[in-house]
């Protein structure tokens, strides 16, 4: 899977895991609260009914001491009877204590009842006080329910998202197999008239040609030399995994010269000066790589150069530098630069793979990349290296 699918897989699957664990907190906090209301009338309602019971055995009784043989105690309640001065007659619990405020209230996660009470053959009772314990213990039990359900919701809900995005992910990765298909066709097929170009170009003595057919000579050789470059980074493209590479410590200044005087008559076609500064250097790395990075970085400050620019190409003991003076990349697009197929100037052409190569070759032998641009002044890249 290239990078671009996995980007576009997670940010699919995390906006929708966010998008629905939002909506899961916003339903589970709706439950609980209803649950909580649940509880809270379910309470209130066996105080009440608890106090009809009471209020009963109070009509019931002759006196106090009568009274108390007749109360049936619930486990659930604490029951306090007051006078009219809130002075206490009796209570179930030594240590039960209550501010006063009749009616049904909480307080410190208690619920109480308190009612006036007006009797005659029991004038000394005013208040009836009933307690019930918190509802925390069940609050409690639904929390832990709430917090299995969005664990489960959020991991299962994940899964399938995570599936379903693949799936829908096939067809492109699909497009994108039968377009390597192509490209990989297409540069079976252009092989063999290509190099019998070359050959052709390479034997051909031009001494004793005329000036107009040397010029014509000439376009011919740097059309072969651009084609055979893309020729070289397609194959590099779809065959880098079956290619055998031998690492060695590479004289990156031979080298370099090499490739510049390779791509003089390109850049002498647009009437491009290369400037060098170039001092000797080795890396660690396969000859081949290192072709394929610096032409590609080359073939892009001339592609992308302006007619009559310059190059400036700067080679230290453990750096190289190539500084065009072209059309430049906007600061938002450099992040994307280097994802396959990724083109920012449709008026030059090409694939789009030259970047993603460069990237490639980096990644594989730990080398820094560092790109800085600006519109229409021009674009350095920076390819860096450890000492061996």
């Amino acid at each position: 899977m290239y990078s671009p699918e996995k980007k576009s897989l997670i940010r699919f699957v995390s906006l929708f895991v966010v998008l629905n664990t939002i909506f899961l907190l916003i339903i589970s906090t709706m439950y609980y609260y209803y649950q909580k209301n649940i509880f809270s009338d379910l309470r209130r309602d066996s105080m009440l009914y608890y106090a009809g019971n009471l209020q009963d055995r109070i009509f019931d009784s002759k006196d106090m001491n009568e009274l108390k043989e007749n109360l049936s105690h619930d486990p659930r309640f604490k029951i306090a009877f007051l006078d009219k001065k809130k002075k206490t007659l009796y209570t179930s619990s030594p240590d039960f204590t209550f501010p006063f405020h009749t009616g049904y209230f909480e307080y410190h996660n208690h619920f109480f009842y308190i009612e006036t009470i007006d009797l005659e053959h029991l004038k000394e009772i005013h208040y009836l006080v009933i307690q019930a314990n918190s509802i925390e213990r069940q609050l409690e039990q639904t929390r832990k329910t709430i917090y299995l359900f969005l664990i489960f919701s959020i991991f299962f809900l994940s899964t399938v998202i995570y599936v379903l995005g693949k799936l829908f992910m096939y067809p492109i990765r699909d497009a994108i197999n039968k377009l390597d298909r192509f490209i990989r066709d297409t540069t079976h097929e252009l092989n063999t008239p290509l190099s019998v170009i070359t050959m052709s170009i390479e034997q051909l003595s031009q001494d004793s040609l005329a000036p107009k057919q040397r010029k014509h000579i000439n376009r011919i050789s740097i059309a072969s030399r651009t084609i055979s470059n893309l020729y070289n980074d397609l194959t590099f493209l779809l065959m880098h995994d079956h290619i055998n590479h031998y690492d060695l410590d590479l004289d990156i200044q031979e080298l370099l010269q090499e490739r510049i005087e390779y791509f003089n008559p390109i850049a002498e076609a647009k009437k491009i000066t290369i400037h060098t500064d170039i001092n000797a250097a080795n890396c660690k790395i396969d000859r081949d790589n290192m072709i394929r990075l610096i032409d590609n970085l080359l073939s892009n400050a001339i592609k992308y150069n302006k007619p009559s620019g310059e190059i400036t190409i700067t080679l230290s003991a453990l750096s190289l530098s190539i500084r065009d003076t072209g059309i430049g990349i906007p600061k938002e697009a450099i992040s994307q630069i280097f994802n396959r197929y990724t083109r920012f100037d449709e008026t030059n052409g090409g694939f789009g793979i030259g970047l993603n190569i460069i990237q490639m070759i980096c990644h594989k032998y730990h080398l820094g990349i560092v790109v800085d641009s600006q519109i229409s002044k021009g674009t350095i890249f920076t390819i860096s290296w450890d000492k061996n």
